[in-house]
């Protein structure tokens, strides 16, 4: 095992900007409501005007999957103008939900017969377009109380909306979803709003989240300027008791008002909210959207959360660079704005010295080329890594056209995991995508790896490697040029040194479908080593933990870990990828069938059962087939368990999707 100091040197080399706050500075983005639909979060606000009043036309919507960029879905996607009962300007704070195939936007309107009220609009697609689905008439209202609607749908597929300031008006939902199951209710508010003993501050905002079997009722609290405090219920329909104040009045650079929502999306948790910071123009009546994570309480309580300029540090994801990249998605930006022609949405008013920051871009294939699509007047941009001076890794001369255009640039791309900056040093055209085309990745000795058989660790594919330092602090001579720190070791060359998240891929081909049973030989001297595989992006496995060795800084005895996985015939890329800092791994055989022998075997051998990363609450399981057709969906504490339920639940035999909170696993299913 090398020397742990390089490690530490070689992250320091690339520059970590994170995330910041607003997630949208195209646009003035108030009252957030988040939405998670697979693996994606949309984010739908409203769109604040400034001025001295709350001017908003109409709503619009940004989204992402790694919670760090955000791609603008282009300009509004609903108005008062779609309905003919509601008066322009008025387009106060809505909420967006997704319900058996349809989505379902509840929004605020200002009535053309008096007072406030809500209207629902339907859509087959969460980004539009919305059509009005009750004609002339409000869902709820006209009434000057009706703001602010939330909406829950529960398993059973009962469905409850709340809303108002300042009363928190509810009632049931048909199952169309746009009528109510009887009349509308008002909350007891005389307590479960304040503490014991005190009036309610309970001012206007809702929103609800379950989670295990408790309902969050948040809410903007203590009038103006608002806090934001929640309530909690075993009932959807109360009652509700106090729990305290989430995010706290008076923060530097908070609006008057707040409107917060919660979702959890990855196993992680996020705390949506406005505020009027970092924006020019930015005040309260312009107010922005920003985002902090958080982890709950112990006992299910939220905890008290500041906003910060940061707003989320760490990815769900890498984003690649490899597939288009939409302009439109980014970090941050200064001096650009987006439009929309079509289904195209497009940077647009591009001006000198403005940039695009892309975050967490992961760059380790590199890159010869770059591509851009653009249209209009020729301009000029500088890519650089790390910072808006960094590095520069190319200049890109926009070429003058009438129509989009790819144009592509020669690249020195950094064989890196960073962020990535598109300085526009002259403006005038529009910017649709881009891409980097990566070093080719081919087998390392020409050939795929063949399934069942043996691989060796050190003959990844060419171009087919994360590390996250650049060089090699290995002593062995086998492959020097890359990253991957390799070490001679009794059996030979192994891949050693690896920390969290590095990868390497292989070419495989793979004889036939069905079950195979892999052992590992594996060496760790820490407690929390492991590792997972997945077959073209997709899992085969969940975390493998790797045994500590006795002794200290032991990485010299090598044991057999041994895990059962589902394989189709055919060729694929077999990726590993490194979950716990510090393990050496020499090699992995596959052998054909359930819980085969080991041909090789070290010692004892140590079956290592599937992990869920720690969670073991029941949880959902979404089946596909490998074409994509939905099959049905199945709860479990694990996936052995969805797996033995499966048996029952499908009736041909084959391989499968299954889909979870934590990822998705590719299982074969026989009866």
């Amino acid at each position: 095992m090398g020397n742990k100091f390089f490690a530490a040197i070689g992250v320091a080399f690339c520059s970590w900007v994170f995330a910041d706050n607003p997630i949208i500075q195209t646009y003035y983005s108030p009252d957030p409501a988040p939405l998670v639909v697979g693996d994606t979060v949309f984010v739908y606000t409203g769109n604040d005007e400034g001025g001295d009043f709350f001017t908003m036309n109409g709503w619009r919507v940004s989204s992402t999957t790694d919670m760090v960029n955000w791609t603008d879905r282009g300009t509004l996607i609903l108005q008062a103008s779609d309905f003919p009962n509601a008066k322009k300007n008025g387009d106060w704070a809505a909420q967006c939900v997704y319900h058996q195939g349809k989505f379902y936007y509840y929004v605020t309107v200002e009535s053309t017969r008096g007072g406030r009220a809500i209207n629902v609009a339907v859509s087959d697609k969460a980004t539009g377009p919305f059509v009005n689905a009750l004609g002339d008439k409000h869902l709820a209202g006209p009434n000057w109380d009706y703001i602010d609607p939330t909406v829950w749908i529960e398993e059973s597929g009962d469905a409850y909306i709340y809303w108002g300031n300042p009363k928190l008006y509810y009632a049931k939902l048909n199952k169309d979803m746009i009528s109510f199951d009887g009349g509308v209710q008002v909350t007891d508010m005389s307590s479960g709003f304040a503490p014991a003993g005190s009036a309610s501050t309970y001012t206007e905002g809702p929103w609800i989240h379950k989670r295990d079997n408790k309902y969050y009722m948040i809410y903007a609290a203590q009038g103006v300027p608002e806090a934001i405090a929640y309530s909690w219920s075993d009932s959807p329909t109360g009652p509700w008791e106090y729990k305290g104040v989430i995010m706290p009045k008076g923060e530097p650079g908070s609006a008057f008002t707040n409107h917060a929502g919660i979702i959890d999306f990855k196993g992680r948790s996020f705390f949506f909210y406005h505020n009027q910071r970092n924006i020019p123009g930015a005040g309260g009546y312009s107010r922005t959207t920003a985002i902090e994570e958080f982890k709950w309480n112990n006992d299910g309580t939220i905890p008290e959360l500041h906003m910060t300029n940061e707003g989320v540090k760490t990815p769900i994801h890498y984003l690649d660079p490899y597939k288009k990249v939409e302009a439109e998605t980014k970090a941050w930006c200064s001096k650009v704005s987006v439009n929309k022609e079509g289904d195209r949405v497009f940077l647009t008013g591009i001006e000198k010295g403005g940039y695009t920051k892309i975050a967490y871009v992961d760059m380790s294939k590199g890159a010869k080329e770059i591509v851009l699509s653009t249209k209009g007047n020729g301009g000029m941009i500088e890519v650089r890594l790390g910072a808006v001076d960094g590095e520069i890794l190319s200049t890109l001369e926009i070429p003058s056209t009438s129509g989009w255009t790819e144009t592509s640039y020669q690249i020195n791309g950094s064989k890196v995991v960073s962020d990535l900056y598109f300085v526009f040093k002259e403006g005038g055209f529009d910017f649709d995508y881009w891409y980097f085309k990566g070093d080719t990745q081919t087998p390392f000795k020409g050939e795929r790896l063949k399934i069942p058989g043996k691989i060796q660790m050190e003959d990844f594919d060419i171009a087919g490697y994360y590390d996250k330092d650049l060089e090699n602090h290995g002593d062995s001579d086998y492959r020097e040029d890359t990253g991957v720190d390799l070490y001679k070791k009794a059996t030979g060359t192994v891949v050693g040194y690896n920390q969290e998240g590095e990868w390497l891929e292989y070419s495989v081909e793979v004889e036939s479908t069905g079950a195979y049973t892999l052992f590992a030989a594996v060496a760790s001297a820490n407690e929390t080593s492991g590792f997972k595989l997945s077959l073209d992006g997709i899992d085969i496995t969940e975390k493998i933990s790797i045994p500590k060795n006795e002794g200290e800084d032991n990485w010299d005895d090598y044991n057999k870990v041994s895990a059962q996985v589902d394989l189709t015939e055919g060729e694929h890329t077999l990726r590993f990828t490194v979950l716990g800092d510090w393990m050496d791994i020499d090699y992995i055989t596959f052998v054909k069938g359930e819980n085969a022998l080991d041909p090789e075997p070290i010692g004892e051998t140590t079956p290592i059962k599937p992990i869920h990363y720690g969670k073991i609450k029941e949880d959902r399981y979404k089946i596909y087939t490998v074409n994509g057709n939905y099959v049905g969906e199945l709860k479990g504490s694990s996936l052995e368990e969805v797996k033995i339920k499966a048996r029952e639940f499908i009736k041909v035999n084959g391989i499968y999707l299954f889909k979870n909170s934590l990822g998705c696993f590719k299982i074969s299913v026989t009866n």
